[in-house]
């Protein structure tokens, strides 16, 4: 192995006056490094994204939500049981409905309804909020950023609200009922601050007179990530006729898109390690001609085809890992400066956030590696295998 590697080293990018193979060698350099730079940054930010995007979902719905499949199921039991779990931190009953908003300038939207003990809002709920200062009562309703400036609408405002699903009357519009704006959330997910509005459950029994109980329960848990344990538990131990499902469940489709992102952009990204290598492997037969005198000699000295192969094996290793540790390490450096001093902000305004954000995964350390070294490894062995065709009689010809 010494041996081997001895060799390779002095063989490495042709040696003194190398020519052509030197500068491809440090093409394929460049080329790995930037690959695996490419790699590491753009799922750094993706998972920065991502983790964003989580906690806010988390934020506003919660980490569990239990709702009923039979209808003459009463959650107001399981509420009780639910609430007495040890893994349990908070859960709100809530009743939920598509319904009309209007203003006193008789601007009007379609929105979602969403019933719940309205005293327990601002305890639930992870959200930015500008709220009033008074002590929310059976009149105060909580309105989306978005949704409040189409109304043109702020805190302490009046608004109207109606159920049309719930009107049995054939003449005439569904009763109206009116709310006082308590406050102003901004959930910065998804279209919640334009279709999602907050009132008490008292203001929804008058609005939703054909619902009976409660539709579902949000439940936040004290860990998280604990999330689809606790599902299967609550399976376990709480009645049939129920569904549980997670956030991750309640957004499957957000969350799909985003790994469905992530994979395309590594296998995007890939293709500049793949070029570098294609690079690495003209390196590699450009240095195999060229050092063909000193490969002459260690074969009629008595060194195998098989170990001249492995020395060939060995350079491409060497060429192809000092350009993907170099790229890996730089990415990792540039990744902890943003994060310690935000070298790239955003502006907050559209993004929410004031900085780049980039999260540093080991899973995708590990992949990126991988990616790399397999593209390194094929190259190389293709490479090398040309050492076979080669037998010593040749050398001198090809020598001339």
């Amino acid at each position: 192995m010494k041996f081997t590697f001895t060799i390779a080293r002095r063989f490495m990018l042709g040696g003194k006056g190398a020519g052509p193979s030197q500068l491809t060698g440090w093409i394929s350099i460049i080329g790995l490094a930037a690959g695996s730079f490419a790699l590491i940054i753009s799922l750094a930010v993706l998972n920065g994204f991502e983790e964003r995007v989580t906690k806010r979902v988390i934020g506003f719905e919660g980490d569990l939500r239990i709702t009923t499949v039979d209808n003459n199921l009463n959650l107001s039991s399981i509420l009780d049981h639910v609430l007495r779990d040890q893994y349990v931190a908070n859960a709100l009953p809530f009743q939920e409905r598509k319904g009309l908003v209007s203003s006193t300038n008789q601007e009007q939207r379609l929105v979602s309804l969403k019933a719940i003990p309205i005293d327990q809002f601002n305890n639930f709920y992870e959200i930015k909020i500008e709220a009033s200062s008074q002590k929310p009562d059976d009149r105060s309703v909580y309105i989306g950023q978005v949704l409040a400036r189409r109304l043109n609408v702020d805190v302490g405002d009046e608004i109207n609200l109606m159920s049309p699903v719930d009107y049995s009357g054939n003449v005439g519009l569904p009763r109206r009922f009116s709310g006082a704006i308590a406050g102003v959330f901004n959930a910065e997910v998804l279209d919640v601050d334009d279709r999602v509005i907050f009132i008490p459950l008292s203001l929804g029994e008058h609005l939703f007179t054909r619902k009976k109980g409660f539709d579902g329960i949000d439940i936040r848990l004290h860990d998280s990530e604990k999330a689809e344990d606790l599902k299967r538990y609550f399976r376990r131990i709480l009645p049939g006729g129920i569904s549980i499902k997670s956030w991750a469940d309640l957004h499957s489709g957000l969350f799909n898109a985003m790994r469905m992102e992530r994979l395309g952009t590594m296998a995007v990204l890939s293709l500049i390690v793949l070029v570098a290598c294609f690079n690495l492997m003209s390196t590699l037969v450009l240095v195999t001609y060229q050092k063909i005198r000193e490969i002459g000699i260690l074969r009629t000295l008595g060194t195998t085809a098989r170990r001249i192969q492995s020395i060939i094996l060995m350079q491409g290793i060497m060429i192809g890992g000092l350009g993907a540790v170099v790229g890996i390490v730089i990415s990792l450096m540039l990744v902890a400066a943003q994060n310690q001093f935000g070298l790239f902000p955003l502006p907050e305004e559209i993004y929410f956030i004031d900085k780049l954000p980039m999260v540093f995964n080991a899973v995708d350390l590990i992949a990126v590696i991988c990616i790399s070294f397999v593209f390194i490894l094929i190259s190389s062995i293709v490479a090398s295998s040309r050492i076979l065709k080669i037998n010593p009689k040749e050398v001198v010809y090809l020598e001339k």
